[in-house]
């Protein structure tokens, strides 16, 4: 069924002008460059440069409608031109009805909050798939549409991307939907429109106040996705152990939103964790519900990773799985790339790679490590470049705190002096704490497995699953799995 743009845009829509055609027909595009014919061009400010002052060529490759927020100096005849409240929504809007709403079919399940995110969305895909319903996922990693697996550009895609994903998971007969949610693509409305059978919120820690300027913008950012986008039936699963969670929770339940609350054993969530047992192996703990309980174990490490598996439990309960379909997913272990991902070596020592680029997230990991380590804990790392630049000394506070070697090192610098970067890090490591500064991370990552003795644990931290290193704006292959498997080799 093809809709009229009133009824697609709704309140967005302000006045229109022009009358070319009574339906939204064309492609719907963002890209002034790759406009058609008959296409709908929606002219979107960004951060760089603004949509807007593309109008004029969009119009000169034949774009048959103009969606816009700001009023126009001029206006071309037989040119259909809208005005709405917000062009990233009506963007959003447009991209799901040209994809025939794959939501409706399709039941999703979003996960977001600082840490955590893609650990539970391959958890809720791993659970699903052996529980014999296939899943569809869009991670910080990669993407699954059932048949095809794409290397991931960013953690939630742009609307133009999204939608028609969704609608080709559907049409690849995928049972649901796993899918990361960034603060930055709720506060866009990059998934406007679409709604969600179960939200997880892991937690809520500083990260991206470059964008948001303060924790209050970046949490009602995230409370988008429970306020804005949940089915009338879906259900919110939020983890109160986390001070911002059981905010949420408080909130959503004044709102009458069905939530799912899990915390710890003193919590008063509606599942509690009790009986935690970790080791280098794995995991295993006691899920205690008011009306069921049961055990859960897992080759994940970490008690961070009890968080993830629960959110993820929870949600795929939503969907019907049962307990013992739950132990025989977990009993077949899952690999989740570049989250404290284990590097075989033969020398003695233990070495891991993390995506963990937050002071929480580094301190989660060390705190795990420094538990299962026999002899010392030895951790690489930096921070990226054209980012909060807050977190910084708190990264180099966690790791004076936690590890007993720290190497210092760039992560993705982009535009930025890596060694501006290194001496923000630096600040916050206490006087006379030792450390290293190697700003060339292949020889950071060289140096940390030359110190390193049997017994020893060794940190990768910062890039995870990343296959590249942004420096001035240039993209250059590096991946620190592959690179520490090079070194280990010729150390050998």
């Amino acid at each position: 069924m093809i809709l009229s743009f009133e009824q697609v845009l709704g309140k967005l829509l302000i006045a229109r002008r022009g009358f070319h055609g009574d339906c939204a027909r064309g492609r719907i595009v963002s890209d002034s460059r790759k406009v058609l014919p008959g296409d709908i061009f929606v002219a979107i400010p960004g951060t760089v440069s603004d949509g807007h002052n593309y109008i004029d060529a969009a119009i000169q490759a034949r774009a048959a409608v103009v969606i816009h927020q700001h009023p126009l100096s001029r206006y071309q005849p037989n040119i259909t031109y809208l005005m709405v409240t917000n062009t990233r929504l009506a963007y959003a809007r447009c991209c799901r009805e040209f994809s025939d709403c794959p939501d409706r079919d399709l039941p999703l399940f979003g996960v977001t909050g600082t840490n955590g995110k893609t650990t539970t969305v391959y958890l809720i895909e791993h659970l699903l798939r052996q529980g014999g319903r296939s899943c569809g996922l869009v991670s910080t990693v990669e993407t699954r549409d059932g048949k095809i697996t794409r290397t991931a550009d960013c953690t939630t895609p742009e609307a133009g991307v999204l939608f028609p994903l969704l609608s080709e998971m559907r049409r690849n007969r995928m049972a649901a939907a796993a899918m990361e949610l960034s603060s930055h693509a709720l506060d866009q409305g990059r998934v406007a429109g679409a709604l969600f059978r179960v939200a997880i919120f892991s937690n809520l820690t500083g990260d991206h106040l470059d964008y948001h300027h303060d924790m209050e913008h970046y949490y009602q950012a995230k409370k988008r996705l429970f306020t804005e986008q949940l089915a009338p039936h879906g259900a919110a699963v939020i983890n109160i152990d986390d001070a911002y969670g059981q905010r949420l929770a408080e909130e959503l339940i004044d709102e009458k939103t069905r939530v799912i609350t899990f915390g710890g054993a003193d919590s008063d969530a509606r599942w509690r964790i009790t009986e935690i047992g970790l080791s280098a192996d794995g995991v295993k703990f006691r899920l205690e519900g008011r009306d069921a309980a049961f055990d859960v174990a897992s080759n994940l490490i970490g008690e961070h990773n009890i968080h993830n598996l629960t959110g993820a439990i929870l949600a795929v309960r939503e969907f019907g799985l049962t307990p013992e379909e739950i132990d025989r997913a977990l009993a077949v272990p899952i690999r989740v790339p570049g989250r404290l991902e284990r590097i075989d070596c033969k020398r003695g020592f233990a070495v891991y790679v993390d995506y963990a680029h937050t002071d929480d997230a580094l301190s989660r990991v060390l705190e795990i490590l420094k538990k299962i380590a026999e002899k010392k804990l030895i951790v690489v790392f930096g921070a990226g470049g054209d980012r909060d630049h807050t977190k910084r000394p708190r990264m180099g506070a966690a790791a004076a705190e936690l590890a007993d070697r720290i190497i210092l090192t760039s992560d993705n610098p982009r535009t930025e002096d890596p060694d501006l970067i290194l001496r923000e890090i630096a600040a916050g490591i206490p006087e006379g704490t030792p450390y290293e500064v190697e700003p060339d991370r292949h020889r950071a990552i060289r140096r940390a497995l030359e110190q390193a003795e049997a017994g020893d644990i060794v940190l990768i931290a910062g890039k995870g699953h990343e296959s590249y290193q942004e420096i001035k704006g240039v993209r250059h292959p590096f991946d620190d799995c592959k690179v520490v498997k090079t070194v280990l080799a010729e150390l050998d």
